[in-house]
């Protein structure tokens, strides 16, 4: 069907977009509102299968269709970019043949990824390429992108490694999904999708909102109740100063129960928390690319909580970088003086060498940076960008 689907006649204006776990998220759904808040010539339909995401994206007045739905193939067939943040397989995968496939990825950072990440499924499915009955099983994996977007020469470097891509297709635009602190119509826009579901930014007035958001362990091993023993103590940490926790895990981390707590809540699956990034008065992170993009917004509030860390490297994931010079904010290791330091507040002033680590891994981006996005593809489709190839590799082999 791939093959096939390279004889559609597809049109430049129409675009489709989708991302992982067929939610609508991350940078594919900012590009997405931008594109049709400010550029109503393009024709933009984002592709699920989860009613719920479905049902979000029409109750704003968008086009969302399921991906084998006859609309969905109409328009996937019709379109000639394709949109995502994992891969082609967030849109659809078998339809796809003779698009320009665009990468909008989901984090700078240090970890190994993709080719890479030499014990990750991408690059174990590498040996497959050249059997023709084994690729069908590992198609999503051998399916490459004509441009990754990345957004300084450090991480453009970074992602032209890790996906065995010439640096001059990974071009250093920035990420959509941080727009939204520089774009009114975009916040208003997203905040309302938010408030449709029921969702409320600190309902209950708290002087000071902070937020966790821990990487996922590849191992998969638990480890909240290791970070979080005394949800009591925490509390009253938090009680100090008036400050609510939100706690977000990766949908894959096993989760603890936080029922009981005025001021510690679970922050909601289905709401994107990049609209609110520069609200929260501390990001808590420790090894997640999240403290990349809060930079991006604001300098200061930020712990690094490495409870973990010799752990995290040895088992989980390798990180390419040192991590004590790619990371700024405050360092906390024990759970003793994590409580400690929320209740004095010692996070809330900027840390060192925070400027110097927000020029490394965003260059010069400056938001809103889709309407550049948007000019990058639209320069490369007049320029002769011909989209993907079936038998794998893009517009250039890799």
């Amino acid at each position: 069907m791939l093959p096939l689907s390279r004889l559609a006649p597809r049109r430049s204006d129409h675009w489709v977009f989708g991302h992982q776990g067929d939610v609508f998220a991350g940078n594919a759904k900012y590009l997405f509102l931008w594109v049709s808040i400010h550029r109503p010539d393009l024709r933009v339909v984002w592709l699920s299968d989860r009613e719920d995401t479905l049902y979000t994206i029409r109750q704003a007045g968008l086009s969302a269709f399921r991906r084998w739905s006859p609309q969905g193939v109409a328009a996937a067939l019709r379109s000639k970019v394709f949109v995502y943040c994992h891969g082609v397989e967030d849109t659809n995968l078998h339809l796809s043949g003779g698009a320009y496939l665009f990468n909008l990825w989901h984090g700078v950072g240090l970890k190994a990824t993709m080719l890479g990440d030499k014990g990750g499924i991408v690059s174990r499915a590498q040996k497959h390429d050249r059997n023709p009955v084994m690729r069908l099983f590992f198609l999503e994996y051998l399916t490459w992108p004509d441009a990754v977007v990345t957004t300084s020469p450090f991480m453009g470097a970074h992602f032209a490694h890790q996906f065995e891509l010439p640096e001059v297709r990974c071009p250093q635009l920035g990420y959509p999904r941080l727009d939204v602190h520089a774009d009114d119509a975009l916040r208003e826009v997203s905040e309302a999708i938010d408030r449709r579901q029921g969702f409320a930014f600190n309902p209950g007035g708290h002087a000071e909102v902070y937020i966790y958001m821990p990487t996922f362990r590849d191992t998969g091993r638990p480890f909240v109740e290791q970070a979080l023993p005394d949800l009591n103590r925490l509390s009253n940490a938090l009680r100090a100063r008036n400050a609510l926790l939100y706690v977000k895990l990766h949908r894959r981390t096993s989760s603890i129960a936080l029922d009981g707590y005025e001021n510690i809540e679970r922050w909601p699956d289905e709401v994107d928390f990049y609209t609110y990034l520069d609200r929260f008065s501390i990001l808590i992170t420790d090894y997640s690319s999240i403290l990349y993009d809060y930079l991006f917004t604001k300098p200061s509030g930020i712990i690094l909580y490495t409870f973990d860390y010799d752990q995290y490297v040895k088992d989980d994931r390798a990180l390419l970088y040192s991590f004590d010079e790619n990371t700024a904010g405050l360092r906390v290791s024990d759970f003793d003086r994590f409580c400690a330091v929320l209740e004095a507040g010692e996070a809330l002033v900027e840390p060192a060498g925070a400027a110097e680590v927000r020029r490394k891994f965003w260059g010069g981006c400056v938001a809103p940076v889709s309407p550049n996005v948007v000019a990058y593809v639209e320069a490369a489709l007049a320029s002769g960008g011909q989209g993907s190839d079936p038998n794998g590799g893009g517009v250039e082999a890799r």
